[in-house]
């Protein structure tokens, strides 16, 4: 096996090239597409038996808007020579004429010459109405002339008008006859130009693509080449399922992909691959510059300006500070590839195909939980681990409960081990309420200068359902970074966990509620903070 990796350029712009011993022009087929996410690698094959020695191969119908720097070539039982890409279709001069082409064109001119003869024929029917117009002129001119009047008037008047009645007839059967020899002319011209058409489609068949014209040298052996070129115009992304069977206690992982393509040319039959590369994508780590600071005197600011940058100040605290500028976020995954079990066929310009690349079996954690703080119901929820053996790539999954859609979420990436927690929708039934019974301040308002904020809330779960629920409450307790702003607080029953993954202030309890069954979790919060400062809140 033999690589060529050339340099390619148009026909205008190619020296001649030498005499070769004999011309083949072979159909190379797309055999293997490589799709990525942002392009598709697709692979031509062909192969030829001819004997041994030098020729040139033409392979038409290469894609249309063909890049060159793309065109990888590799070839068994040939030796590769020059690679010249046509942009437009040369066929060879000295190509026998075919059957078919040899009957189209003497079919052109069998019509050609009936419809001339059939023209010459009127063209002569008329000549005769002419010539007989062409007598009465004459006979009108002749009775009026000087002579006329010195001979037999009444003989010669009766001479003129018979001649001219006799004219006059020829006239009027020649133009009939001219009339009736055009009956049928019509039909003679369409046929004429049916054929026409029909011998143009011959010798000048309809541009199909770029055409690959190579210099092979062959030994006395079937040659097989294989032309890989890409593609912008194409590219997939994956899908999900997700159905969860609560009585089965499982739920089923449905990998699928949606491919499309509009390269120009239709893929029939082909083996494809799904790869995760991105070849045009970032392949390096962004350089880091050097960063130069410098600092130069400030002139004394003046007392108005002064206290109008305290109160501005005051103003800007209420609110994070905006960042200078949003970073690119660049995700860096591993690559992974399917290959398709069977061949596919994807038309050019078609609707998404989604195929389906297997399911996996994960082991689901099937709970409900509740922020009655922000919801009146608590949702069906699934905690599990993506032990499938491959990452679960960033797409859009559906999701089933029980055979029932329920809604639709975006998965990131999941590597293969990492946790992912899911939500099934609302449980009808499973209500929930957080309630404010008691809370007190030094002053009106979320914004005071009081020093002392105290506040108890309820969260009342009640079961309305005829099932018992594993249940886990979500809530949160204020957060200080501030050592003179002191957060003390308490909760029964105590929660089970308490800042998960680092959510600070974030409390969960895990507890099972039976039907009808009704539970309160009380949340007490005492907060201090210096005489005269003023508590702000981050919501």
């Amino acid at each position: 096996m033999t690589r060529l990796a050339a340099l390619f350029a148009t026909t205008t712009a190619l020296t001649a090239a030498p005499a070769l011993a004999d011309a083949i022009e072979a159909q190379a087929r797309i055999t293997q597409v490589l799709l990525h996410p942002d392009g598709a690698t697709i692979t031509r094959e062909v192969t030829i038996k001819a004997p041994a020695g030098q020729h040139e191969l033409t392979l038409p119908g290469m894609p249309p808007g063909i890049d060159p720097a793309s065109l990888r070539i590799e070839s068994a039982g040939a030796t590769v020579g020059a690679v010249n890409l046509q942009q437009t279709r040369a066929a060879p001069d000295d190509r026998p004429e075919s059957p078919d082409l040899t009957t189209a064109r003497a079919e052109v001119e069998r019509l050609e010459k009936a419809l001339r003869d059939r023209d010459a024929a009127t063209a002569a029917i008329r000549a005769e109405a002419q010539a007989a117009e062409d007598t009465i002129a004459f006979l009108r001119d002749l009775a009026t002339s000087e002579g006329a009047a010195t001979g037999d008037i009444a003989t010669l008047s009766a001479s003129v008008q018979a001649q001219i009645l006799a004219a006059r007839r020829s006239a009027i059967r020649a133009e009939n006859a001219a009339r009736d020899s055009e009956v049928g002319r019509d039909r003679d011209l369409r046929a004429l130009e049916s054929a026409r058409a029909r011998l143009s489609a011959l010798t000048d068949p309809p541009l199909i693509g770029p055409a690959l014209v190579l210099d092979i040298q062959t030994a006395d052996a079937p040659a097989t080449i294989r032309i890989t070129t890409q593609s912008p115009q194409a590219t997939w992304r994956p899908v999900y399922d997700l159905r969860l069977d609560r009585a089965a206690e499982s739920l089923t992982l449905v990998r699928g992909a949606l491919v499309s393509q509009s390269t120009g040319e239709d893929w029939s039959n082909v083996d494809l691959r799904l790869s995760t590369a991105r070849p045009s994508g970032q392949s390096q780590a962004t350089e880091v510059l050097p960063e130069i600071i410098r600092t130069q005197e400030q002139p004394p600011m003046q007392p108005m300006a002064r206290d109008r940058m305290a109160a501005d100040m005051a103003e800007v605290m209420a609110a994070p500070a905006p960042m200078a500028y949003a970073p690119e976020q660049v995700e860096l995954g591993l690559t992974v590839a399917w290959d398709l079990p069977a061949p596919v066929t994807i038309r050019d310009g078609a609707d998404a195909l989604r195929l389906t690349l297997g399911q996996a079996a994960l082991t689901p954690d099937i709970l409900a939980e509740a922020a009655p703080r922000y919801d009146s119901t608590a949702y069906l929820t699934v905690d599990t681990v993506n032990d499938s053996g491959a990452p679960i790539l960033p797409g859009p999954a559906t999701l089933f409960a029980d055979g029932t859609i329920t809604g639709q979420t975006d998965l990131g990436l999941i590597a293969a081990g990492d946790r992912l927690h899911l939500g099934f929708g609302p449980i009808d039934g499973l209500i929930v309420e957080r309630r404010l019974p008691d809370r007190t301040e030094g002053s009106g308002g979320f914004i005071h200068r009081s020093d002392r904020e105290r506040e108890t809330a309820t969260l009342r779960l009640e079961n309305l359902t005829d099932t018992a629920w594993p249940l886990r409450v979500v809530d949160r307790v204020p957060v200080s970074e501030q050592d003179s702003l002191r957060v003390n607080w308490t909760a029964d029953p105590q929660p089970d966990e308490t800042d998960p993954d680092g959510k600070r202030g974030v409390l969960i309890w895990r507890l099972t509620l039976a039907p009808g069954e009704t539970q309160d979790i009380t949340v007490q919060t005492d907060l201090t903070w210096p005489e005269g400062n003023v508590l702000l809140r981050d919501w």
